[in-house]
C-alpha cells in the first residue's frame, strides 16, 4: 500500500477520526449521512479495491456498482412481464458491519488478524460508510448470500429478480404467484440480517404507472424509459436555464445539464436524441437573442 505500519495502525484504533461527516438530502425528504474518508484512507481504500475486491466474482442477479452494468441491466430482465412488486433494504450501507466485512476477508484466505485490520480500513464506526470507495463493492459481495437465497426461491417460481443496490425488483405474469411470494421473500431478508423498508413495498400491474429504480415502463411495447413527465421536467429546466428564468436546485449549471444527457444517452436513446435535440435548438435561440 506505500503506507506506514504507522498510519495502519492509528486508523485501526481510531477509524471514525479519519472521516468528514455530513449529510445530503433524499428524494423522500430525509437526509443520508455521508462518510467521506480522508485523503490518505482513500488511498488506502483504492488500494483494496483495486487489488482485492475487483478480482472477486460478483453476484449475477447485482446491477449496482459493476463495470460494464447499468441501471438499464436492472429493469432489462423485467420488460416483458406485467406484474411488479418494489421493495428497499432499509439503511443498506449502515446494516453491513465490520464483523460481516471481516468475515469476507476471511473467507477469501485472509488470516483473521488481517481480516480485522482490512475490515477496520473499510469501516467507520463499526459499520460501512457511504462515501467510502470500498464501500459499494463490499455490500454486493456481503449481499450475495441474500440474492442466490431469492433467486432459488423466485426462479422456482417463474419470477424474475435483480437487486440495485438496496432496490430489490421483482415480477411475473402471474399477479397471484408473485403477492403470495411477497411474506417468504421478507423472511428471507430479515434472517440474511437486512431490514426491509415497509413503507416503500409496491406492487404494481398494467394499470398502474411502473415506475422501478427511476426508469418508467413503456405502456406500448416492453422497454424502460425516463418517462413522459420526466421529459417534461427536463425541457422545462432547460429552457428557463438558458433563458434565465429561474435554476433549478438540482441542476444548476450546464455542466450538471450535460451530466444528465450523459446518462439519458445510457439509459434511454430515443429520448435522448429528443431531449438532446431541443437543447441544441434551445442554445441556437438563446444566441440570436
Amino acid at each position: 500500500m506505500h503506507v506506514t505500519p504507522g498510519l495502519i495502525g492509528a486508523i485501526n484504533k481510531s477509524p471514525h477520526k479519519f472521516y468528514r461527516r455530513y449529510k445530503i438530502a433524499k428524494s423522500d425528504g430525509n437526509q443520508r449521512e455521508i462518510r467521506q474518508p480522508r485523503k490518505d484512507v482513500k488511498t488506502i481504500q483504492a488500494w483494496i479495491l483495486r487489488n482485492i475486491l475487483d478480482k472477486l466474482s460478483m453476484s449475477p442477479y447485482a446491477t449496482a456498482y459493476i463495470k460494464g452494468k447499468s441501471i438499464l441491466d436492472n429493469v432489462s430482465p423485467h420488460c416483458n412481464n406485467r406484474y411488479f412488486v418494489s421493495l428497499d433494504l432499509e439503511d443498506f450501507f449502515p446494516s453491513i458491519s465490520v464483523r460481516r466485512i471481516a468475515k469476507i476477508f476471511n473467507l477469501i484466505g485472509y488470516s483473521r488478524q488481517s481480516s480485522s485490520i482490512l475490515s477496520r480500513l473499510c469501516t467507520c464506526k463499526g459499520n460501512l460508510p457511504q462515501g467510502a470507495v470500498t464501500s459499494p463493492a463490499l455490500s454486493n459481495i456481503v449481499a450475495a448470500k441474500l440474492d442466490r437465497r431469492i433467486a432459488g426461491y423466485t426462479s422456482k417460481r417463474n419470477i424474475t429478480f435483480t437487486r440495485y443496490s438496496d432496490d430489490i425488483t421483482l415480477s411475473s405474469d402471474n399477479r397471484y404467484v408473485l403477492c403470495k411470494s411477497v411474506p417468504m421473500i421478507l423472511k428471507i431478508i430479515k434472517s440474511e440480517h437486512f431490514k426491509p423498508n415497509m413503507r416503500k413495498l409496491r406492487v404494481l400491474g398494467p394499470r398502474r404507472r411502473c415506475s422501478i429504480t427511476g426508469l418508467v415502463k413503456n405502456s406500448s411495447e416492453p422497454k424502460y424509459g425516463i418517462g413522459r413527465g420526466k421529459k417534461r421536467e427536463m425541457r422545462a429546466v432547460m429552457h428557463h436555464h438558458l433563458f434565465g428564468l429561474g435554476i433549478d436546485t438540482k441542476y444548476t449549471t450546464e455542466t450538471s445539464l450535460i451530466g444528465w444527457l450523459n446518462y439519458l444517452k445510457d439509459v434511454d436513446e430515443d429520448s435522448f436524441h429528443q431531449v438532446s435535440d431541443y437543447w441544441s435548438r434551445l442554445k441556437e435561440r438563446s444566441k440570436s437573442l
